[in-house]
């Protein structure tokens, strides 16, 4: 089993009035298989925890690991390439690209044949309720929440260990927010990845495996 283990990391970075100790002394250890859910006011450090993990930085101090090799000694575009998928709260979508080319798209650059891809985009596209009639649409031409099951269906189009979200509810009415907890739960119990939420969702926390709170940057139950 592939682990993704965080060892006593802490963050900082300069405003123009102060430094911000954004991660403090954070430890623990996310398995295969277990849906987690983290929780914490705005500022306490959940989304750049989320950084961390995902190799868009690397701690300042302590050691993030996967496999058992650091990130600061991997190279980190093939980690964030072959094993880590993000749900960006602002979608992060290609605007010069349809829907189907943006679930596709991960799966092209690790040189999977284009039908392959596009076959199994199609049938995630439509699990998180899009049609058919717009995966040829530009990103700007969907709604809020559609451009967020779209960076969903991309998530799970690519097939990565570790799926890391940014509140992937938050633009999801009631009936679509259930429906997408689901698909995660089912990411980590059926397929056996390491899905890692920040939310503000007390619904979506509930539904996770595993419980995270932090503080000021501090990992607190």
């Amino acid at each position: 089993m592939t682990v993704l283990s965080a060892d006593h990391i802490s963050y900082q970075y300069h405003t123009k009035h102060e430094t911000v100790r954004a991660v403090r002394k954070f430890s623990y250890i996310f398995e295969p298989g277990v849906f987690y859910a983290i929780m914490g006011a705005s500022g306490s450090g959940k989304t750049t925890l989320l950084s961390l993990l995902a190799g868009l930085d690397v701690p300042v101090e302590g050691t993030i690991s996967f496999g058992g090799t650091s990130t600061t000694e991997m190279n980190r575009d093939d980690y964030r390439r072959n094993h880590v998928s993000v749900i960006y709260q602002n979608f992060n979508l290609f605007a010069h690209l349809t829907v189907l080319e943006n679930a596709i798209y991960s799966l092209l650059i690790r040189g999977v044949p284009r039908r392959k891809a596009e076959k199994a985009a199609r049938e995630n596209l439509l699990t998180v309720g899009l049609r058919e009639d717009q995966f040829r649409r530009l990103p700007n031409m969907l709604s809020g929440g559609e451009q967020q099951r779209l960076a969903i269906a991309r998530a799970l189009t690519s097939g990565s260990e570790l799926v890391l979200a940014d509140e992937p509810t938050g633009n999801l009415d009631s009936e679509n927010s259930r429906h997408i907890v689901e698909i995660l739960q089912e990411l980590a119990h059926k397929e056996g990845r390491c899905v890692i939420v920040v939310t503000h969702d007390p619904d979506l926390a509930d539904s996770a495996d595993v419980l995270l709170r932090m503080k000021d940057g501090h990992l607190v139950s």
